[in-house]
């Protein structure tokens, strides 16, 4: 059981909140906020940097047998001004909520391991997120962040599904 997982009067619980920017994250953020929120909780929203993202960009194939270092160096600057502006973004959502809470950015193969890895490193005694709200044939072939770290995480998960995905799903 991890340290975040004792409960007890006055005790810190310590909450994992997977945020990518989209308007399911949002929404998952703002259900906890909303509906399970404790004063005492301490919060990390998590933001999960693909590996593959980075390595199989376009502008890596310009030359098929060699590698520009320059062109390199200058790609992984941008996904670091781009990473940097997303978490100083995030930052503000918890400034904002009044929370005790940090961002913390991992890099990972999936954006499923990088949850996984950063609640086994925090100790979270929660995961929540949310969810694209796929059909089952898509999330059977593509997979779902939400759907891995359900079957995978060592602790409860919380997933928000957003109540426009399901309104979407009922007008197809």
């Amino acid at each position: 059981m991890s340290e975040g997982a004792v409960a007890g009067a006055g005790s810190e619980r310590v909450v994992a909140i997977a945020i990518d920017g989209s308007d399911n994250a949002k929404y998952a953020f703002d259900f906890y906020l909303g509906n399970i929120r404790k004063e005492n909780d301490k919060v990390y929203l998590i933001h999960t940097v693909e590996i593959n993202s980075v390595l199989h960009s376009t502008q890596w194939y310009s030359s098929p047998y060699s590698f520009d270092k320059e062109m390199l160096l200058n790609l992984l600057e941008e996904e670091k001004k781009k990473i940097r502006h997303k978490l100083e973004a995030f930052a503000v959502l918890l400034k904002e909520a009044g929370i005790d809470g940090t961002v913390k950015s991992i890099h990972a193969e999936t954006p499923g391991e990088g949850v996984l890895k950063a609640v086994e490193e925090i100790g979270a005694s929660l995961v929540v997120l949310g969810c694209r709200g796929m059909g089952k044939l898509r999330r059977t072939f593509m997979g779902s962040v939400s759907d891995y770290v359900l079957h995978h995480a060592p602790v409860p998960v919380l997933i928000c599904r957003h109540h426009e995905d399901e309104q979407h799903k009922h007008h197809k």
